[in-house]
């Protein structure tokens, strides 16, 4: 059985390699992944991309796959130079796809591929979304690239809100501390104790990523972000989720209304 039939029609089982492929499929894997790339961001199908992250997942961390077949998937991955063919998902118009490709470039772990995180940070991610920057950021240290410090004293020249996310997002407590003390002054950590902050700004996450996938918005822009996040600053401690949709939904509009 090929890949596409497998990868868009159901939800790859990482037990089930030696099932779903013959000696001979297994030849055709990576070649089949780089094609399927271009089929799925052309008819975005709901299970291809899932798919993808399980796959990679399979491949390089729960090692169902054995050192043959691994060490020729992975070499013939290299030489047809599919990272960066696959780093086009760094830039989706999805949250859900970009946290995705950062995450199979983790377990990768893969020194070359800092290039592309790089870029993605320093291009895209920085400034402008909290919850991308600090991920990226996170494997870059852990992939032990070599901007990843530069990148870190970024988030504190010219701070902002959507960095202050970000550092609290990176779970560090020295980096927190300094943040903290920058930020020591704002109206929002009056109401918010600073034994919490981590929790609420973990909660804030959660709130963003429900309000994207209930009201089927693929992601935000740098201002929807920082208008959330003073939404969300609003209701914190103060709402019970009894039906998730109707609470998202009355959530984006009433953000809407008051920005």
């Amino acid at each position: 059985m090929g890949i596409f039939e497998i990868f868009s029609s159901e939800l790859y089982n990482v037990e089930k390699f030696y099932e779903y492929f013959s000696e001979e499929d297994i030849k055709n894997i990576p070649f089949d992944l780089y094609n399927l790339i271009d089929i799925e961001q052309k008819y975005e199908n709901q299970f291809i991309f899932q798919n993808f992250v399980e796959f990679f997942s399979d491949l390089y961390v729960s090692l169902n796959i054995n050192d043959k077949d691994f060490k020729y998937i992975d070499s013939k991955l290299d030489e047809i130079d599919f990272s960066q063919k696959f780093s086009s998902y760094l830039y989706s118009d999805f949250l859900i796809k970009k946290e995705g490709a950062i995450f199979v470039f983790a377990k990768m772990r893969k020194k070359s591929n800092c290039k592309y995180l790089e870029a993605a940070f320093i291009n895209d991610y920085h400034k402008k979304n909290p919850i991308l920057t600090s991920r990226c950021l996170k494997e870059l240290f852990c992939l032990g690239s070599n901007k990843a410090n530069e990148y870190e004293k970024l988030l504190f020249e010219n701070i902002d809100v959507i960095n202050f996310i970000t550092i609290i997002l990176l779970y560090d407590k020295d980096l927190g501390e300094r943040v903290l003390e920058l930020y020591k002054n704002e109206e929002f950590l009056k109401n918010i104790k600073i034994s919490d902050i981590e929790d609420f700004i973990m909660s804030f996450e959660i709130f963003i990523s429900n309000l994207l996938a209930v009201n089927k918005i693929k992601d935000f822009k740098r201002d929807e972000y920082i208008n959330s996040f003073n939404y969300y600053i609003k209701i914190y401690g103060f709402y019970e989720v009894k039906d998730s949709n109707s609470f998202y939904k009355k959530s984006l509009q009433e953000l809407k209304i008051n920005t």
